[in-house]
């Protein structure tokens, strides 16, 4: 009873060892066991991770200057269409006066009451064409080409109106 007794003792005590020792293909140090350290493959996790976390820190930055860029790039799109809503208010705004100045010019024959109710039109087209623009979905590029357009038309109208004033 005795040796059965120490041989499961042995026994038992050889199963504890076995548990105490690691595999030598784990490189794991938390699976390692109390015997299996290995220098080598603890330095290989130490550097995989570093190189894990360089990698995440290239991403990071990398997300940072997109944002940046993105940002900026917002921003001066923004600034764009502030001023061709400014552009926009303006010339709407300067049709509004011409309109006035034509209603209020007196015609001395019947031609001229002719030309002065083309330029009315003219004016009155030219405000619906600046609100049409203003809230049209165009592009920035189309849109400021259809305001340069509608300015030249303005200029256009505001000399014929200064000579049918001066008539």
């Amino acid at each position: 009873m005795k040796s059965v007794i120490c041989t499961a003792a042995c026994l038992l005590m050889l199963l504890s060892l076995n548990a105490c020792v690691s595999s030598s293909t784990e490189t794991d140090p938390r699976k390692g066991g109390l015997f299996g350290y290995n220098p080598k493959a603890y330095e290989k996790r130490i550097e995989e991770r570093k190189a894990i976390l360089a990698d995440t820190e290239s991403d990071t930055q990398s997300a940072k200057l997109e944002s940046r860029k993105l940002d900026e790039t917002r921003q001066e799109k923004q600034a764009r269409y502030e001023a061709m809503k400014t552009r926009l208010a303006a010339l709407y705004s300067e049709s509004g006066k011409l309109q006035q100045q034509l209603e209020q010019a007196k015609t001395a024959n019947a031609r001229q009451e002719q030309e002065l109710k083309r330029l009315q039109d003219q004016v009155a087209a030219l405000r619906t064409d600046t609100i049409k623009v203003n809230t049209s979905s165009a592009s920035d590029s189309a849109k400021q080409e259809t305001i340069k357009q509608l300015q030249q038309k303005m200029d256009t109208l505001l000399k014929e109106a200064a000579d049918l004033s001066s008539l």
